[in-house]
């Protein structure tokens, strides 16, 4: 798989959506992941070769949340404080410059994927994803705070662990029934889409990290797993890190599971857009594993350099 991830590119009309398509295209991508994509755009897609995978995310919608208040992610009380202070007196880019490359606390409320609601609601968007599509892409599964759901349910849940077992503190019971509910949930969906469309691609990106471990992806059920290899913000991780990161997600690949594919984050704004000699680095890393995901298609329509060097590493990759 050569896939691109995009939600830069204009698509406001059949002639930006058929832009779209075209560009992912030329540059040597076969699969374009996006949310939403119409049918007009799959069309496109089929006719150049290109598969158009639609984004499927947790977050909770508004009359679900009124509807299941009891269905959606649960915080601790301090969490909450966390990230309302975040929110009210963190400086401009806050984020980047304290080398958080990502929220100390997610701010969309996510869905619970313990309750039976929820998985419905899911399967729902799944089903209703590939109406049109060619395949799904699971986004932004995970925690609110990156380890745990504490409603009422998964309380429940972790408590008749702990009795079950006679002897399991409470962190060892969050940390395995949470990788526990990120496994089955995958695990679902997967069925569901493959229920729906046999032949749909069911591909994700791990996003938000799972804190407790941070390599949980080979275990989750899905056609290609996309792991990520060099984040998208500066200062960028060393070469040599990358190249960890890709090696240690292939060491720990089960098969059975899924495939690894390795996930490279690009932005095209002036602030963190990488040089077309680093990125050829990291493609040319991604490309011994026979796989590759870049994210987004900004970087290389911005900078003629990088669709060069974008191009030409794709072109390797059978």
């Amino acid at each position: 798989m050569k896939a691109a991830w995009d939600w830069h590119m204009p698509r406001k009309t059949e002639e930006d959506e058929r832009a779209v398509v075209a560009f992912a295209h030329a540059c040597g991508f076969d699969t374009l992941i996006l949310s939403n994509p119409t049918e007009g755009l799959v069309k496109g897609g089929r006719d150049l070769g290109v598969r158009v995978v639609a984004v499927v995310s947790p977050n909770a919608t508004g009359p679900f949340s009124e509807q299941h208040p009891e269905c959606l992610q649960v915080v601790l009380p301090v969490e909450e404080a966390i990230a309302a202070g975040v929110s009210d007196c963190a400086p401009p880019g806050y984020q980047q410059t304290s080398y958080r490359w990502f929220s100390i606390v997610q701010p969309n409320r996510l869905l619970c994927y313990e309750h039976p609601a929820s998985r419905e609601a899911l399967k729902a968007r799944v089903r209703a994803a590939l109406a049109v599509a060619d395949g799904v892409a699971f986004d932004g599964f995970g925690f609110q705070n990156h380890y745990a759901c504490f409603c009422d349910l998964c309380r429940g849940i972790r408590e008749r662990m702990m009795v079950e077992t006679g002897e399991m503190e409470e962190g060892e019971a969050i940390r395995r029934m949470s990788e526990e509910s990120l496994v089955d949930v995958s695990h679902f969906l997967y069925l569901c889409a493959k229920d729906a469309k046999p032949d749909a691609l069911v591909t994700n990106h791990i996003w938000p990290p799972f804190n407790p471990n941070p390599y949980y992806g080979n275990r989750l059920r899905l056609d290609y797993g996309t792991q990520t290899i060099s984040w998208f913000y500066r200062p960028a991780w060393s070469i040599e890190r990358v190249a960890f990161e890709a090696a240690e997600m292939k060491r720990l690949e089960d098969p059975s599971a899924n495939t690894f594919v390795p996930f490279i984050g690009a932005y095209g704004d002036p602030y963190q857009v990488r040089s077309a000699d680093r990125l050829a680095q990291e493609l040319e890393v991604a490309g011994r594993y026979g796989h590759v995901v870049l994210c987004t298609l900004e970087a290389p329509r911005k900078y003629p350099e990088i669709f060069d060097v974008v191009k030409a590493a794709l072109a390797k990759i059978a």
